[in-house]
């Protein structure tokens, strides 16, 4: 047997495949006449995949996918000092919350850039960020900066105690 070689390309691919069969259920496809993609990106040739390389049955997704919503809380989980950063044209973002959390002393928020993608809040800023990008950085510093004040405070608080 030959030793295993690591592969940048495709890093980690397997995994959220995996990922997606048993827990998201999140597959793109194309099969609206309106998508600038190929059609055959199919929901059917895409959970096929689940069978073919995990050995997943296509009946057990709809369970699959309902209990991980059932168990974190889907789009309104119970969290605290979570903040939930979506970019209007992130296909992601439907699986991720995108409204404050409604439940009373609830600390998550969400952060939604209209025009940005995936993680371009992550991206080190440049002079030709768009204005929602700057804004919204601002805001994830300042949650994140309250936050950490917070955690501070209770670290003095039980230690003088």
């Amino acid at each position: 047997m030959g030793a295993v070689q690591y592969n940048e390309e495709g890093v980690g691919e397997r995994q959220w495949t995996y990922q997606t069969c048993t827990e998201f259920g999140f597959y793109q496809t194309c099969e609206d006449a309106t998508c600038p993609f190929s059609g055959m990106l199919t929901l059917q040739d895409q959970t096929k995949l689940c069978t073919t390389l995990f050995g997943i049955s296509q009946h057990s997704l709809p369970a699959r996918i309902a209990f991980t919503n059932t168990y974190y809380g889907g789009d309104n989980p119970h969290t605290h000092s979570i903040l939930y950063v979506n970019g209007g044209i992130d296909p992601w973002k439907t699986l991720s919350v995108v409204q404050d959390g409604t439940e009373e002393g609830e600390e998550a928020q969400t952060v939604f850039i209209k025009d940005t993608a995936h993680c371009a809040d992550m991206s080190s800023r440049r002079v030709t960020d768009r204005s929602s990008l700057t804004k919204a950085r601002q805001e994830i510093e300042k949650h994140v900066s309250n936050w950490l004040k917070t955690a501070a405070q209770k670290k003095l608080e039980k230690g003088t105690s």
